[in-house]
């Protein structure tokens, strides 16, 4: 009875088996009165075949607990140990690199899409191309890069038609729209600098016919374009000067209301008006003292009352001048720096006798904390930031700006952003930085420190050297230098440091880490900073 059951059993497995029911086969091969019957050892050699036969497609199919799967029951089936003890572990080996990938890719799509937000397409399609797995997710992020690319081409040229028929509200909105989709498109820079010719011109024929509410209109029409303009910002602070005069008269403070005037008078925007209402307010103000002085003063019972004089109401209202920074320039494509192939430190000390020091962060990734025995930020600061505040992240061409506990660029929080020339940074409450990208000749950046911050070397300047450093004193250098004669280019090529001048034909000389080099009329070396060189002190 118990030899035909198992018998019928076997029957049926080989049944389902050659009818491809391989998981129907296996129960009844496995089951105890099949396992050990010597009739049933064709069946499960055949199933032995069948499921390393499955498991290794399922393998090249990238189904791998599937092939595991397969492979576990080819051992219960008898197959040899070795055997399937080789394939199990390319199989779990596979589904781990995979894993790790799929890990990669996230995280290369993920900083593609920041980077795409923040109007970098060369710097999401450079993380794009970095993810291990080029699927179909990688796919339609490509397919995202170009359709934004697209609406950038589409957005700046209606920003041009409506400039040229000018429609500059237009022209604006669109322009934005543009440079929001993509900052580098070709194009952007030049269009953006004529439409805030354009506007500054008429807002500052408006302030000169004494239109200054018309003026503060066509200034807002600009909204975020033109914002290092040095001529956008002359005719913002006159308009201010003269809301504040403005401001200052309504209360009766005509000396105070005079005295601004004067500054208006002074600035270089030719208003007529300025001088006749400066003497008008003198006028009133003559006449106020001349009232106070006389009988009616008397009935007051206390001296004449006066105002500021002159000297102290310019001290009380005088504001920082804007920076001079103009419209960043489109930046030329540069070889990019060894900067992470380990072939010397990335903390160097620069150092010039009668100028100063400079701390040299290489790497595509700076991280900005505080200090501390186990801080790991490249810039270390004595403050109340966390241990990684921020990251400088340069992608080609673009850095970023990366928040991981807080950060503040040109007064708004932010967590992924595209840093431009002359950004103001803010980390904490009292950490302030300035990036900015001097020369078209090199992808390298600056963080310039901001009041109270002071590096344990007294470097007011960080250098993120991802190309060619400028020396000299033209407006273009990563190291500004007073005076000097002419310029150096400090570069690193395979290791080696040297310096070459500005001029063409000049050959390079070699610096040794530490040693210093009479070079041009100045004396300077490149060492190596030891972690934490350019740890800051915050004073408050």
């Amino acid at each position: 009875m118990f030899n035909r059951l198992a018998t019928a059993r076997i029957k049926a497995a080989e049944d389902a088996m050659a009818a491809g029911r391989l998981e129907e086969a296996y129960d009844v091969a496995t089951l105890p009165d099949v396992a050990d019957s010597r009739a049933a050892r064709p069946l499960r050699e055949k199933l032995v075949t069948a499921f390393l036969t499955r498991g290794q497609e399922r393998l090249l199919s990238r189904q791998f607990t599937e092939a595991i799967a397969d492979f576990d029951k080819a051992a219960r089936c008898g197959a040899a140990a070795d055997v399937v003890k080789e394939w199990r572990t390319r199989a779990v080996d596979a589904q781990r690199d995979d894993a790790n990938a799929q890990i990669k890719k996230a995280s290369a799509l993920r900083e593609a899409h920041q980077r795409l937000a923040a109007g970098s397409l060369a710097g999401a399609a450079d993380a794009v191309a970095k993810s291990p797995v080029q699927d179909r997710d990688a796919a339609a992020m490509s397919d995202e890069i170009e359709r934004q690319r697209s609406r950038a081409e589409t957005a700046l040229a209606a920003a041009r038609t409506a400039f040229d028929a000018g429609h500059l509200a237009t022209a604006v909105q669109q322009l934005l729209a543009a440079r929001t989709a993509h900052a580098k498109l070709n194009g952007i820079i030049e269009l953006e600098a004529g439409i805030v010719a354009r506007i500054v011109d008429q807002g500052r024929a408006s302030f000169a016919e004494g239109r200054l509410d018309r003026a503060e209109k066509e200034l807002a029409v600009l909204s975020d374009l033109g914002r290092h303009s040095t001529q956008r910002s002359e005719l913002e602070e006159a308009v201010r000067i003269a809301k504040v005069a403005a401001s200052a008269m309504s209360d009766g403070r005509y000396s105070k209301a005079g005295v601004l005037m004067g500054r208006l008078g002074q600035m270089e925007i030719n208003a007529n008006w300025v001088d006749a209402v400066r003497k008008q307010l003198d006028t009133i103000d003559d006449q106020r003292r001349v009232l106070l002085e006389g009988p009616l003063g008397l009935l007051l019972g206390r001296k004449t009352p006066t105002e500021l004089d002159a000297a102290s109401l310019i001290g009380q209202e005088t504001m920082a001048k804007p920076a001079n920074i103009k419209v960043p320039p489109v930046i030329a494509a540069v070889a990019k720096s060894p900067a992470a192939n380990g072939l010397f430190s990335r903390h160097l000390m620069l150092r010039i006798d009668g100028v100063g020091s400079f701390l040299l962060l290489r790497g595509d990734r700076i991280g900005i904390g505080r200090s501390g025995p186990d801080a790991t930020a490249d810039l270390q600061l004595l403050s109340d930031l966390s241990e990684r505040q921020a990251e400088v992240v340069r992608a080609g061409e673009d850095y970023f700006l990366v928040s991981m506990s807080g950060v503040e660029l040109a007064g708004r929080p932010v967590e992924h952003a595209l840093l431009q020339d002359g950004d103001r940074i803010r980390l904490g409450h009292r950490v302030k930085l300035k990036f900015l990208r001097p020369s078209l000749k090199s992808s390298a950046a600056v963080l310039e420190l901001g009041d109270g911050v002071r590096t344990t070397s007294d470097c007011r300047r960080v250098i993120l050297w991802s190309g060619p450093l400028l020396l000299g004193g033209t407006r273009e250098c990563h190291v500004p230098i007073r005076g000097a004669a002419a310029g150096v280019i400090l570069m690193e090529r395979g290791g080696v440091v040297s310096v070459r001048s500005m001029v063409s034909g000049g050959q390079p000389v070699t610096l040794s880490m530490g040693v210093p080099v009479e070079f041009n009329g100045m004396r300077l070396s490149v060492q190596e900073a030891a972690r934490g060189s350019g740890l800051g002190r915050v004073i408050g």
